[in-house]
């Protein structure tokens, strides 16, 4: 009889943890310990260089992981090794021996992930294979929150173009241009505590999927097409359907933000020829916008002049301006976050600037932006660890 009793227990607790499982893959409500951040997201010179916790944030910036602080928004090195010059150091000997450097492709669009109390970032590290011999693996680092302990929880399958982390699992899609492959670009999976990855989608033939992202319960991902330009693909992460979404042939989204429980994309054809579609958060209810924006948040929608680099910002409620930047950089990515707006660009010396301005202060404009950092290119790609396919 206890043995019976037994097993219905752990019946029980199986089915409550499974059951426990699925309310979390299908809650809407966002989890800032579990789930991947997309308002760090971009489609332009970083992808998702950012992650926010509750006293600061991380930030990559070239090859190196910084902490900032948010009450004083000064940063450190995710390095705690003494006498280590960290960004600043010369010696090509010594270049990678700081903990807060991270081995990157230059092929791979960098996301930096959170995730109960780690940092995960996919990178390259030189393994040995089973006859002793160097080789270049894809994988996925763990990184403790003082940079003192990583290691690496999964070696990829495939070549890696953009790798996420949310709620349990990695999602990744693999590079485009596999040299001798004949296998066709895909999205996939695999369980964070490790496990056998699972293929979620593959595209046509030579096709590219890049810039994964999360948008309510949905995986998204764009998938570009030489003859009809973007689409914007949907895996149902309860029921793992996919969806597709395209803005006629030939048109490229240049990049999309969720706002008010919408899904916002700025649509280009020609140059200058730009339009602004949302969708639901599901890719349904597709419609055409009454105005041009890269950018938006729940407060503001963010109108971007490419030949000054200016960013006029408007409020949802009366489309009034509210302010003007001049802060985008060639090639930058903003990032709207709940505190602070951030500016993520090339500098005029070839390394990275970041700025920033507190959302309270929006309407003062430029006058109330201040530089986070500004690193010359010897101090954010030291060449030494640049790694070519």
């Amino acid at each position: 009889m206890k043995k019976i009793l037994l097993i219905l227990c752990m019946l029980v607790l199986f089915l409550t943890a499974c059951g426990s499982d699925q309310v979390a893959v299908e809650s809407e409500e966002f989890n800032p310990e579990t789930d991947f951040q997309s308002e760090y997201y971009d489609l332009t010179f970083e992808t998702h260089p950012i992650v926010e916790m509750e006293d600061g944030y991380y930030i990559i910036v070239g090859y190196y992981i910084y902490y900032v602080d948010k009450e004083t928004m000064e940063y450190t090195p995710l390095c705690n090794k003494p006498n280590c010059l960290h960004q600043d150091e010369t010696d090509e000997t010594k270049v990678m021996d700081c903990n807060a450097m991270v081995r990157l492709d230059i092929s791979l669009h960098t996301s930096l992930n959170y995730y109960n109390q780690h940092l995960y970032i996919a990178a390259v590290e030189l393994l040995t294979d089973e006859n002793g011999m160097p080789e270049r693996k894809y994988v996925m680092d763990k990184l403790s929150l003082d940079g003192g302990e990583r290691e690496i929880i999964h070696e990829f399958e495939n070549p890696v173009d953009t790798a996420i982390v949310h709620r349990g699992y990695i999602y990744y899609s693999t590079s485009f241009s596999q040299i001798g492959s004949n296998e066709k670009t895909s999205v996939y999976r695999v369980p964070i505590e490790g496990g056998e990855e699972e293929l979620l989608y593959s595209a046509e033939s030579d096709n590219q999927i890049s810039y994964l992202r999360i948008t309510g319960t949905n995986l998204s991902f764009t998938e570009y097409d030489e003859e009809h330009g973007d689409s914007v693909c949907w895996y149902n992460l309860v029921d793992g359907k996919i969806k597709k979404t395209s803005f006629g042939d030939g048109i490229n989204v240049v990049s999309d933000r969720v706002a008010n429980g919408r899904v916002y994309y700025r649509a280009m054809k020609e140059y200058k020829d730009c339009n602004t579609w949302s969708t639901k958060l599901d890719g349904s209810d597709e419609r055409e916008e009454g105005f041009v924006s890269q950018y938006q948040d729940d407060d503001y929608y963010y109108e971007t002049n490419p030949e000054d680099q200016t960013q006029t910002v408007y409020d949802w409620k009366t489309h009034k301006k509210v302010a003007k930047f001049s802060q985008l950089a060639v090639l930058g990515s903003f990032f709207a976050g709940k505190e602070k707006l951030f500016w993520y660009g090339i500098n005029e010396e070839g390394g990275i600037k970041v700025s920033y301005i507190d959302r309270e202060d929006i309407p003062k404009g430029d006058e109330a932006v201040k530089v986070l950092m500004d690193f010359s290119k010897s101090q954010t790609t030291p060449g030494i660890v640049t790694v070519t396919q």
